[in-house]
């Protein structure tokens, strides 16, 4: 069983189940800042390592994404590269945005603005946490421009099983395919196939810090895709002699990226994600996977009313559960050590690398004495 405690910040006696929320970053993440100040001290000088720096980040969340580093570009969150794909299409009034009820807001007013363009919103309902791909495909139609699903909810932590499957519909009905994969990045196996746009917020299971988000951009929408936005970092070269006249966007996704990148937040992320990598996505989703059904049980079991579906080909590292007084509740586990989300009429609780059946137990033995 994996267990990481001693790479994190950890309060001895304390279970720290909210990494949905806030994941804490290795303790490695401190020497990186210090890292970062040492090149900034020293002015221009430093430009080139922090450029580097900026390289070897991307390159790394490209091998969790496995794919090439030329796909990746560090923006400065997940609602910041949906708002910059909403706004580079060409809308018509009459086009449509499918999704489901799953989503976290920042996939659902991105869209919901458009409406004042004349584009509808077509929100698809779940039951009992879970969607199927023929729900997806019922409501595809010529109309469909995007659709754009999270491949594990914030909500209930249902992870869809069917993403490939449901690129391609999506591409045969004409629409481009987007992922929002911020719960899923560095807790579960993501693949990028068949999607056309992926965002990550950093600051959860990637276990890096605030103030950036990893955005896929693939080869295929690149190709026909001008971006809302430009600046000097988005340009291939900034000084050629017309550049008061045209200029060229960068061909790699790095187009997306007007500006001076976030470097503080890119040396705070690289420890994460190297722990991460160091330690396999996919062997991590394996050996947590039965302290989540453990979890789920134990909870129902209790007479919960859960909202995460039982079905494990749902599962990811969430489990959430209705509650009438849930931030009530979580300060009640919180002084008892367990620290859990509570809001939106629901607990949700979230299983990482530093989590083991300890805290698990633990949980659910607070939960009995609420």
């Amino acid at each position: 069983m994996i267990v990481e405690k001693q790479r994190f910040p950890i309060p001895q006696g304390t279970s720290y189940l909210d990494t949905a929320a806030e994941g804490l970053p290795p303790l490695a993440a401190e020497a990186a800042l210090t890292a970062y100040w040492n090149v900034k001290r020293r002015g221009t000088p430093g430009r080139a390592q922090l450029f580097e720096e900026q390289k070897k980040v991307e390159a790394a969340a490209a091998r969790l994404l496995q794919t090439d580093p030329d796909n990746v570009v560090l923006l400065a969150n997940s609602s910041e590269a949906l708002n910059l794909l909403a706004n580079s299409i060409d809308w018509r009034a009459g086009d449509e945005v499918l999704i489901s009820d799953l989503e976290f807001p920042s996939n659902v007013v991105v869209w919901l603005q458009l409406k004042r363009r004349g584009v509808k919103v077509n929100v698809i309902p779940t039951l009992g946490g879970a969607i199927e791909l023929e729900d997806w495909i019922a409501r595809l139609s010529a109309r469909t421009r995007i659709v754009s699903v999270s491949q594990v909810s914030y909500k209930t932590g249902t992870q869809i099983p069917y993403l490939e499957q449901l690129a391609e519909q999506a591409h045969s009905a004409g629409a481009l395919f987007c992922v929002d994969a911020t719960q899923a990045l560095g807790r579960v196996p993501v693949s990028v196939l068949g999607v056309d746009y992926l965002v990550a917020s950093t600051y959860k299971w990637l276990l890096g810090p605030h103030g950036l988000g990893i955005v896929y951009l693939s080869p295929e929408l690149r190709a026909r895709f001008t971006p809302s936005t430009a600046g000097w970092y988005s340009a291939e070269n900034v000084f050629h002699p017309q550049r008061f006249e045209t200029y060229t966007p960068k061909i790699s996704a790095g187009q997306l990226q007007a500006g001076m990148p976030n470097f503080p937040a890119i040396f705070a992320l690289r420890p994460g994600i190297e722990c991460l990598l160091s330690i396999g996505v996919e062997r991590l989703d394996r050996e947590l996977s039965p302290l989540v059904t453990s979890l789920r049980n134990g909870l129902a079991e209790q007479g919960h009313v859960m909202l995460t579906p039982a079905e494990t080909r749902f599962a990811s590292g969430i489990v959430s559960f209705a509650c009438e007084q849930p931030e009530q509740l979580a300060m009640q586990l919180a002084e008892r050590g367990v620290i859990v989300w509570g809001g939106d009429g629901r607990i949700r609780i979230a299983i990482h690398l530093y989590n083991d059946e300890e805290d698990v137990a633990r949980c659910l033995a607070a939960m009995k004495l609420r």
